[in-house]
């Protein structure tokens, strides 16, 4: 568990320290600067504060220093680097503000007026241990109720990359929304009925192509049904672009399967449960499930019966037969809910998508929709048609936007057809990643093989999606997302492995349990360390400093549903760490007490760091490997 970050604590130090100038309005925000001889920690204050108080920015910089040092001073024993007990401090500031200071070493002032924060190395490393203690990344604190709507798959359709991306973006925003301690609450609307329905549906009741090998295919594997159902859908969309008696057939089948008729309705169901099954063997390998499962066929009539109240409310207005919603009033645009037919429409079905979501699962503090771009005018108009009907509250819907997904190389194509399929751009990866073990001069069993391409292959994908915004559209490269060297889920999970290696060398080596083969680190490193006589040098400092973050990133990532703040941060560590590794020796061979210290200090670092990259890949959606 973990309470407050580092971060966190600096502000609350901060205005702490502006409050003891007489200035309690401060609002100080604390960054982390990419340059480390910045500070470890960083505000910007005295610039905002300079035109309140009618001050040069580096008076007020100047002041807030020294008031730090001279807190500094006032705890500090002769020898500089020890602190006395809190019931003999005499300093002014909180308790908190009392720990936060203990963790600095000094304070500089850089034009025009940044405070920067140097921790002491003495904190840096005993950092090490507390993160070791932490079982899993959560933060205590009030919880909120979240309900993440993703996945979004149609049945009867191909499960694209667009949809991998969604599901790959929703997981990691839900794990992310967990670590801070919110209820995540995961639902998935499915498009169960609708007119890509009656195409795959006319094609396999009346094109003989199609038809003629429905018998036999009941009897395959369920990949080789829905590539069926593909075809047929691709057939029936066809029939409907160019037989004008085709498309009044599949109009009529449309109808029928909205009114349940037996004389489509059980063909209907047996197909729509292959695809299901589908999505969920989809589900399973990317690591997500669903709590509720809500189908677009159960809002159909609930969705029109809102709306006449809605009607009679005042809220909706009939136009040319239809009910609308007049969006133009409040600066958004008109759509239908109910067609002149008596249909339902998506918006109208949202309605009742949005009622029951919030019957059946108590007060919702937040609910967020991971839906692509195009759907953003339908959010908004239906976000303020459900405030007005009393639905859900205002502020408390959001659109998260994922962008396009496309391949950098090669022909947007697949065997469906003319779609991407998600599977078969993990299949892709799951090769490039074989091709690169059957190159490695590791010998691998063929069961490790497949265990560390599989999973190889799922973070490499996820993280190729992860790492840049998730409004930013994609050219997905398979080259590049499988890249051990590179900017990849691979590399994350290489440079795990190669922690855990060192970890069990060591093991063997010193024949004292430093990780348990579960992966928990040991006594040894978690209680019996102390803290090095001598200084760190510059590459582990980097390694501690970066470890430092860990609960201010994930802190970050969540409040702005930033996956890829993380991705970056994780990267960093990776890359920090091998530069350590590569550097110095981890597991000494002195036996002498200085040597001894470093190793400690070392293997500490090393857990640590092991430790971070499970568990932000964990929040990524992304297993790890103990060998690679």
């Amino acid at each position: 568990m973990i309470g407050c970050t580092m971060k966190d604590q600096i502000a609350t130090l901060l205005t702490d320290v502006l409050q003891n100038m007489g200035i309690p309005d401060g609002k100080p925000e604390v960054e982390v600067p990419e340059d480390a001889s910045h500070g470890d920690y960083t505000s910007n204050v005295a610039m905002i504060l300079a035109k309140t108080l009618k001050k040069a920015p580096m008076e007020i910089a100047l002041q807030v220093k020294e008031a730090i040092s001279s807190q500094l001073s006032a705890i500090s024993q002769k020898n500089g680097d020890q602190y006395i007990h809190k019931s003999h401090q005499t300093s002014s500031a909180s308790s908190a503000s009392l720990d936060t200071l203990q963790a600095i070493d000094r304070v500089e002032v850089a034009l025009p007026g940044f405070i920067n924060i140097f921790l002491t190395e003495a904190s840096l490393s005993s950092n090490l241990i507390e993160l070791l203690k932490q079982k899993e990344v959560v933060k205590t604190g009030s919880a909120k109720r979240v309900m993440v709507e993703y996945a979004h798959p149609n049945t009867h359709k191909a499960f694209h990359i667009g949809h991998l991306r969604n599901i790959t973006t929703g997981e990691s925003i839900i794990r992310l929304l967990e670590s801070q301690g919110n209820e995540v609450i995961r639902a998935n609307y499915q498009g169960d009925v609708g007119m890509h329905i009656a195409k795959a549906l006319y094609a396999l009741l009346k094109l003989s192509a199609i038809s003629d090998q429905l018998s036999a295919i009941k009897k395959v594997d369920i990949k080789s049904k829905v590539e069926f159902l593909g075809k047929a859908y691709a057939a029936g969309s066809k029939a409907f672009e160019e037989d004008a008696a085709a498309k009044e057939e599949i109009g009529e089948i449309n109808k029928k399967i909205y009114a349940k008729d037996p004389a489509v309705y059980g063909l209907y169901r047996q197909t729509r449960q292959w695809s299901l099954d589908y999505f969920e063997a989809i589900y399973r390998r990317v690591g997500s499930r669903f709590d509720r499962y809500y189908f677009e066929s159960e809002v159909y009539e609930p969705g029109k019966k809102l709306v006449r109240a809605g009607l009679e409310k005042g809220i909706f207005e009939e136009s040319d037969g239809a009910i609308i919603f007049r969006g133009a009033k409040y600066g958004l645009h008109n759509r239908v809910f109910v067609t002149g037919e008596d249909n339902a429409t998506y918006e109208g079905k949202e309605l009742a998508l949005s009622t029951m979501e919030t019957a059946e699962h108590g007060k919702i503090d937040r609910l967020i929709h991971v839906v692509g771009p195009e759907q953003a005018s339908f959010f908004q108009v239906t976000f303020k048609a459900e405030e007005l009907l009393g639905i859900v509250k205002p502020g408390v819907q959001h659109h998260l936007i994922y962008g396009w997904v496309k391949l950098k190389h090669g022909k947007m194509s697949s065997r469906s057809g003319n779609v991407v399929l998600g599977e078969w751009l993990l299949d892709e990866a799951k090769k490039a990643i074989y091709s690169i073990l059957d190159k490695s001069e590791s010998k691998y069993t063929k069961g490790e093989q497949e265990e560390i391409a599989e999973k190889a292959a799922v973070a490499a994908v996820k993280y190729a999606f992860l790492k840049v915004g998730t409004t930013s559209e994609i050219a997905f490269d398979i080259k590049e997302s499988v890249n051990f060297q590179g900017d990849s889920g691979p590399y994350l999970q290489y440079t795990y492995a190669r922690a855990r290696s060192v970890l069990r060398k060591a093991q063997d080596s010193s024949k004292q349990k430093v990780v348990s083969s579960k992966g928990k680190s040991s006594d040894f490193l978690t209680t019996n360390y102390q803290l090095p006589t001598t200084s760190l040098n510059h590459e582990e400092r980097a390694v501690s400093r970066l470890l430092t973050y860990f609960p201010d990133v994930v802190a970050q990532a969540a409040a702005a549903l930033s996956p890829s703040a993380l991705c970056t941060y994780l990267f960093k560590l990776a890359q920090a760490y091998n530069l350590f590794y590569a550097k110095h020796q981890i597991i000494g061979s002195s036996d002498s007490s200085e040597r001894s210290d470093q190793a400690t200090l070392r293997l500490s670092l090393t857990a640590a760091t092991a430790h971070v990259l499970k568990n932000g890949l964990y929040l990524l959606g992304i297993q790890t490997l103990e060998q690679m």
